[in-house]
């Protein structure tokens, strides 16, 4: 779907333009953030500059959970309009086709009276003057049809042609709107939808769980080795995630460093065992330093484990999860915290940490 008609020279002048705004913010460099001050400088989106001029007045820099939201609600929700209005045209286009072939039915109807009309015509006693009429009804009628039919045909190849372009834009949009620009997995919108899938047939969540995953000092990494190599990080544990081998998993973006994998069909324990597998797959991720081959260090992450009961819905399980993975942040990270609805408060695991280090047991609080 082509939203930018910039051409080449425009949108360079844009990017020059945006560089000292995103300069002057918190987030980082990356796609999500860039999209907004394009279309800003652009303007080509002005609720999207009316709610960044009103924030930019506040003298404040904006941060990467800002950034995301501001995505979400004037350009991601744009594409869900966007989306809906396709949706929109090829129902409308499927309609006009019906219509189409009832006209086509009604003059095939006609026809079928004509001929039946003609044989009992010609059932009678005829004359040659009557055989002619006959005849040339017939040929009439032929012609018309024939005529209806070249008519339909060129329609139908037309719409035919129509509605794959419409799809096409649909699969388009739909891949916007729903998946993460930088990591090409699941947003949140994205886990929500497919979230409702696994409920569907279900009354709730019961039976599921929950991990939410956060990359340790994720600020402290963007600060010192600069946001290209951020970046890298948060594909490195996309791809971690998604090549889980569990049964209909749902691996999602977030949000800025966070990550969530549903589990359905996953008792507690069976998650706690994905979980550890994840972490021996992070502790052999290697992040090198564009154009060197300077390894940057050990890459560690914090888990929140949520295990749904009866009646659990994907928010009270993602609130159980939150504060899981808050405890574990503030047990010191690289921990794995776990909680069971219905819980008072989150339990942190004894873990092993990576290669060279000694295990640790966190005292986690309750955490409001």
């Amino acid at each position: 779907m082509k939203y930018y008609i910039e051409s080449k020279e425009q949108s360079a002048e844009l990017l020059r333009l945006a560089l000292p705004l995103m300069a002057g913010q918190h987030a980082a460099y990356h796609p999500v953030s860039y999209t907004l001050w394009y279309e800003h400088l652009a303007g080509i989106n002005p609720p999207l500059s009316a709610a960044l001029t009103a924030r930019l007045e506040l003298h404040q820099p904006l941060t990467d959970d800002e950034v995301c939201r501001l995505y979400m609600r004037h350009i991601s929700e744009r594409d869900a309009a966007v989306l809906d209005n396709l949706q929109q045209r090829l129902q409308s286009l499927l309609d006009e086709a019906a219509q189409t072939f009832n006209t086509a039915g009604e003059d095939t109807g006609q026809f079928a009276r004509t001929l039946r009309a003609s044989r009992a015509d010609l059932a009678e006693e005829n004359t040659v003057a009557k055989v002619q009429q006959v005849i040339s009804r017939l040929l009439g009628e032929a012609q018309r049809m024939e005529t209806v039919t070249q008519i339909l045909t060129e329609k139908l190849e037309g719409r035919s042609e129509e509605v794959k372009a419409l799809t096409q834009q649909l699969l388009q949009a739909q891949t916007e709107a729903l998946v993460d620009p930088l990591c090409g997995i699941a947003n949140r919108r994205g886990f929500a939808r497919q979230a409702r899938a696994v409920l569907e047939g279900r009354a709730d969540l019961n039976g599921c769980a929950l991990v939410l995953a956060a990359v340790d000092h994720f600020t402290q990494i963007n600060d010192r080795y600069g946001h290209l190599l951020g970046d890298k990080v948060l594909r490195a544990l996309a791809a971690i995630l998604v090549r889980q081998p569990t049964d209909r998993g749902i691996a999602a973006r977030i949000g800025g460093e966070q990550f969530a994998l549903l589990l359905p069909n996953m008792t507690l324990e069976g998650a706690r065992a994905v979980v550890d597998q994840i972490r021996s797959a992070v502790a052999r991720v290697k992040i090198r330093r564009d154009q060197t081959t300077e390894i940057v260090g050990a890459l560690t992450v914090s888990f929140g484990i949520a295990a749904a009961a009866a009646g659990a819905t994907l928010d009270t399980l993602t609130f159980q999860a939150d504060q899981a993975l808050y405890a574990a942040k503030r047990a010191g990270g690289n921990q794995v915290c776990v909680e069971s609805l219905g819980s008072s408060a989150p339990r942190a695991l004894e873990v092993s940490l990576a290669p060279g280090l000694c295990a640790a047991r966190a005292q986690a609080s309750s955490v409001n």
